[in-house]
């Protein structure tokens, strides 16, 4: 899927660089795609936690399962339960591989949110909103509307009231 900056965000991660975003520890995250951005997990969080997606993913399959085993609870009562019990396992860790290893995404957490024309360099930011990938501010020019440059040459033009959402990446 490529964004509107020719962005593929199903590319494979770009090796580490000395520029773009970066972990706390100065590892370079998970997902980090060749222009620039960042792909994340972790869309739900309670409070200031990030909800694990594979536990999403979990939790989805578990309903899933309860339904189907609904139906077969009476004519095969011990295939409804591994159904119960299977079924989440299998969700989770299959989303867990893909996050982590088939197309690489860092967990994430919003840390709170600024004006467009606030942003200095260095700030990652959410680009779509409150979910999705993130990117670092690398320049910004304050005129009319804010134009917002991010490491690995994309821009964005926003209004200088824009909301936008800053966001600490998490591995």
């Amino acid at each position: 899927m490529e964004t509107d900056d020719d962005v593929d965000l199903f590319s494979k991660a770009a090796p580490a660089t000395e520029t773009g975003p970066g972990l706390a520890d100065g590892r370079s995250p998970r997902g980090l795609t060749p222009g620039g951005w960042v792909r994340t997990t972790g869309w739900l969080q309670v409070g200031d936690h990030p909800v694990s997606s594979a536990l999403v993913a979990a939790v989805v399959g578990l309903l899933g399962a309860v339904v189907v085993a609904a139906a077969l609870v009476r004519a095969q009562p011990v295939a409804a339960g591994v159904l119960v019990l299977a079924v989440p396992v299998v969700c989770g860790g299959a989303w867990w591989l893909f996050t982590t290893r088939l197309k690489p995404a860092s967990p994430a957490r919003n840390v709170g949110t600024t004006t467009a024309d606030e942003l200095v360099p260095g700030d990652n930011v959410r680009l779509y909103g409150t979910i999705g990938p993130v990117g670092q501010v690398a320049a910004v020019t304050i005129g009319e509307d804010v134009e917002v440059d991010f490491h690995g040459g994309a821009r964005e033009s926003w209004p200088r009231d824009r909301t936008v959402h800053l966001v600490r990446l998490l591995g």
